[in-house]
């Protein structure tokens, strides 16, 4: 049985900024994680990758899965200050968990999503009122 090829964004744990993954899907849904009766988890091997990974999102949850590859890029965290040949400074564009990383990336989501709608697997964002229940995998 062939597993479908997804695209993952979720945020990240770190700055709160919004990461793309390629893969292959293994199994989502929403489960109970602490106090959070519907977490959102996903479990996925990454492109290039022979083992599984696996994430459940509980506070403020951010999860789109999309079905096939090769869809928009989020942008990246950091801009150039400035850059010589010897050095480059960068500063990170919001500081960390900010949610215009999220905010940002709807928009240009939203707009891809439009065009697209029948790519949807799962779409739990915390800033959006839509919650797409995964489709059974």
């Amino acid at each position: 049985m062939k597993k479908d090829q997804v695209t993952i964004y979720r945020s990240g744990e770190m700055f709160g900024s919004i990461f793309k993954t390629e893969g292959t899907l293994i199994e989502c849904g929403l489960q109970k994680y602490a106090q959070y009766d519907a977490a959102p988890f996903v479990k996925f091997i990454p492109k290039g990758k022979r083992t599984g990974r696996g994430f459940v999102q509980g506070y403020k949850p951010y999860v789109v899965i999309l079905k096939g590859v090769n869809h928009p890029e989020p942008q990246g965290m950091f801009k150039t200050i400035r850059e010589t040949d010897e050095v480059t400074v960068r500063q990170s564009i919001y500081s960390s968990f900010d949610d215009r990383w999220k905010t940002d990336f709807d928009e240009v989501l939203n707009a891809y999503l439009e065009k697209n709608p029948d790519c949807v697997i799962m779409d739990v964002r915390h800033t959006q009122d839509t919650n797409v229940i995964p489709q059974t995998v």
